[in-house]
């Protein structure tokens, strides 16, 4: 799925290490939308899904997705994806996006998709921004769509 964003964004020549991804997300969602995304894409390394147990406590969800992104960067970062601001996934976050991992809330399978299309020649910074554009782009009605009365 090419929703046409990936030529905005500039690449890095030479560049062979794919950008890790992290999805977080309350229950098992982000487990959801990895399955999903590797159903349509293929297999993917340096990939990994969290789902937060109604039980978690904050501080070791934190830890997880600390550990999580150490486990799946390049010398270039990672990029952690959430499901929503606000809540503990995006809570427990904070510290990695304050310490310069760039964190993109609101996540939904065009965007992963599309970020784990172009992940091998774009740095995590480029791909925030995709993930940005992307959920803009794929969100709309789809009986206006139809309808030609725009999205």
């Amino acid at each position: 799925m090419d929703l046409g964003l990936s030529s905005q964004f500039p690449t890095l020549k030479g560049h062979r290490d794919v950008v890790g991804i992290v999805v977080v997300s309350h229950g098992l969602l982000a487990e959801g939308l990895k399955n999903a995304a590797e159903m349509i894409v293929g297999q993917q390394e340096r990939f990994r899904a969290l789902g937060m147990d109604p039980a978690a406590d904050l501080d070791r969800l934190r830890s997880e997705i600390e550990a999580a992104v150490a486990d799946v960067a390049n010398p270039d970062g990672a990029l952690v994806l959430v499901d929503m601001m606000g809540g503990s996934p995006s809570n427990a976050s904070a510290y990695l996006a304050t310490s310069g991992t760039p964190v993109v809330c609101g996540v939904n399978l065009p965007i992963l998709l599309e970020i784990l299309m172009v992940r091998e020649s774009s740095t995590a910074s480029d791909l925030a921004e995709l993930a940005l554009q992307t959920g803009k782009e794929s969100i709309l009605n789809l009986g206006d769509r139809l309808r030609g009365a725009g999205g």
